[in-house]
């Protein structure tokens, strides 16, 4: 009997020790409690890179942050109801520092490790459906700074004709919030609009009308 053990001991302790080794660096996604749509994310799909338009010039931002996105949430609920609101999720770890727009306090939530760009996205899509959530956005790394993409927009008319402007923002479910000096606007969207304030911008970028369109930004030291 003893010398039938001994090497089974023996492989049980290699297949331990192996599969201890497996588990050294980032835990592995399956490990992390979120929904199927965001497990599948991380299979195979290239990453999207993002840009968007200064004037006439074209800049790189690259794919989305995978620590961090904002969020905001409806109006009347409590700390504690904001909080249960993101418990839900499995990819969120914690709610961190705010950050406060024309009309929103934007909330900078950390997400837990292990997430490729495909999941944050994924998991984007999941809180902007949350009922208790009015915006949900990426953040960006640029050098040792992240570029936040807050709910406002900043549009330059080109010829001072805010019905176009008006009728481009009802088509997207957006607003204009108000004149922030000659011919430039600022405007936000939200959850019912079609995208966020980075797609808002790209989309007003080369229509009639539009001289200059950029999101309104949230730059934080990391």
């Amino acid at each position: 009997m003893k010398r039938t053990l001994i090497p089974v001991l023996a492989i049980l302790t290699l297949l331990l020790t192996f599969t201890s080794c497996r588990q050294d660096g980032p835990a592995p996604i399956r490990n992390i409690k979120a929904g199927p749509n965001l497990l599948k994310a991380q299979a195979g799909q290239p990453f999207t890179n993002y840009t968007y338009f200064t004037g006439q010039n074209q800049k790189a931002l690259g794919n989305v942050y995978t620590k961090d996105v904002l969020v905001s949430f409806v109006g009347g609920l409590t700390a504690d109801q904001e909080q249960f609101t993101l418990t839900q999720y499995g990819f969120v770890k914690n709610k961190t520092e705010q950050v406060a727009t024309d009309v929103a306090l934007l909330h900078r939530v950390e997400l837990v490790d292990g997430l490729n760009s495909n999941q944050v996205e994924q998991a984007l899509q999941e809180l902007a459906s949350d009922p208790n959530i009015s915006y949900a956005a990426p953040y960006f790394r640029d050098g040792n700074s992240l570029i936040g993409v807050s709910n406002q927009v900043i549009v330059t008319l080109d010829n001072g004709d805010t019905e176009v402007l008006q009728q481009l923002a009802k088509d997207y479910n957006a607003e204009v919030l108000k004149s922030i000096g000659e011919g430039i606007y600022l405007l936000k969207v939200d959850n019912a609009s079609k995208g966020n304030a980075l797609a808002f911008a790209n989309y007003l970028h080369g229509q009639k009308g539009i001289a200059q369109a950029e999101p309104d930004f949230i730059v934080t030291l990391d």
